[in-house]
């Protein structure tokens, strides 16, 4: 193999990683936006949906299992964005910071923080697992980012 070959497969790994961070940005814009089919648009049909271990109930398998458990978000909070902060590009993994914006029902509570970050898995240009995190530089280890 020449240096050619190398050099295009550089350049191919990093048009998919882009392509990998563009559909982790659609997918939450689409969130915000509570569309929901857009949201689910680059999942693979056997997506696993992983919350952090005191949410684990509320983990799961296949789209349809995410979309109940926004619909279950929306049934508490008035208003919820994802608001990222940065997208780390770890190839196959994008590790995206999260900062939350929420305002409760009937509590009134308003949050504006830092609660769970993102790991995005993908397979042939598929979402096959979002994983959230507390810590953001469990996060990182997840994704294989961390220094």
């Amino acid at each position: 193999m020449g240096t050619g070959y190398l050099a295009d497969r550089g350049i191919l790994h990093l048009a998919m990683s882009q392509e990998n961070v563009d559909k982790v940005r659609d997918f939450i814009d689409a969130y915000n936006r509570r569309d929901f089919d857009a949201a689910i648009v680059s999942f693979d049909p056997e997506i696993d949906f992983v919350l952090p271990a005191h949410q684990s109930a509320d983990s799961g398998r296949g789209p349809d299992h995410v979309i109940r458990f926004f619909e279950g978000l929306d049934e508490t909070f008035e208003e919820l964005r994802l608001l990222p902060q940065e997208f780390l590009d770890g190839g196959d993994r994008v590790a995206t910071r999260l900062r939350h914006y929420a305002h409760g029902k009937g509590s009134g509570l308003v949050l504006d923080q830092e609660l769970y970050h993102q790991v995005t898995t993908f397979r042939a240009g598929r979402i096959v697992r979002i994983e959230y995190f507390v810590d953001w530089d469990a996060a990182l280890d997840a994704a294989g980012l961390s220094e």
